[in-house]
């Protein structure tokens, strides 16, 4: 009866151990930018699939439901370009993509997968660098429209406005389910490194910032993964922030053209 009870107390304590470390491995990694448990674009406007026709809503399947994780961007007719932190936790069969519709929980297409790849040096637990994540669909969808990636390595000058899109809240409280659109100037490099100095977070050369220094838009929590577009190119992912939103912090993207090489590799674009 004694070795019973202390073997159980002992499986109680390793279980408890476990779950502690799972915690801290779970924080520790990039969430869904924001954090906040809500799907949202901060002070955006209602859109249509019709003006971002290459925008897909980045599903995760079970038995019962499909819900909304991220968003993507059709590349070609076989990839979608989006977030490694998006993909880092998912396999082919548990995650499904909806194209073609307004609307992240009905209408439109579903696609089922291939292939997920994530960055080789994506390391979410040490650092929000690297954060570039593919899905290679099973079959070839005919009718997908392909963004145009950014080329050449000269960035966008500070104050050029671009575009982020996404489905959730126009602001905390307000619910839509509509995609939405928000407008958001680049801003300077050092400005967003001064930023974020006294964080834990690095903005590295692979990245870029938007955002206006008072806050108020942004995107947040389930627009991981989705496009930033300036002059009608896809610039930059949707990755990682201090909050959403918020005053003297800026929206923080993946910088597409210094990946150009490694997207061409797998994809051929």
């Amino acid at each position: 009866m004694g070795t019973f009870q202390f073997n159980y107390q002992y499986l109680t304590l390793l279980c408890t151990v476990v779950s502690i470390l799972q915690a801290v491995v779970a924080q520790s990694r990039p969430q869904p930018k924001g954090g906040g448990g809500t799907y949202r674009i901060i002070n955006g406007t209602q859109s249509a699939i019709t003006e971002f026709p290459y925008l897909v809503s980045i599903q995760r399947r079970t038995s019962i439901s499909k819900d909304h994780i991220c968003g993507g961007a059709f590349i070609n007719s076989d990839w979608i370009l989006t977030a490694a932190h998006c993909l880092a936790d998912e396999t082919p069969e548990t995650v499904i993509i909806r194209a073609e519709t307004s609307f992240h929980e009905r209408g439109g297409t579903l696609l089922r997968v291939g292939q997920l790849v994530v960055h080789e040096k994506f390391n979410g637990i040490a650092s929000k660098d690297y954060d570039y994540g593919l899905i290679k669909l099973r079959k070839t969808f005919r009718r997908a429209v392909p963004a145009k990636l950014k080329n050449g390595s000269r960035r966008f000058r500070p104050g050029e406005r671009c575009t982020v899109m996404g489905w959730g809240q126009t602001s905390t409280t307000s619910i839509s389910k509509r995609v939405l659109k928000a407008t958001v100037p680049i801003v300077a490099q050092r400005i967003c490194q001064d930023a974020y100095w006294n964080t834990e977070d690095e903005v590295t050369s692979r990245m870029l910032c938007a955002g206006y220094p008072n806050g108020g838009t942004d995107a947040c929590e389930g627009d991981s993964g989705g496009p930033l577009v300036c002059r009608r190119m896809l610039t930059g992912i949707i990755s990682w922030a201090e909050g959403c939103a918020e005053s003297n912090y800026y929206g923080v993207y993946s910088y597409v053209t210094p990946m150009r090489a490694w997207i061409r590799n797998y994809t051929g674009v």
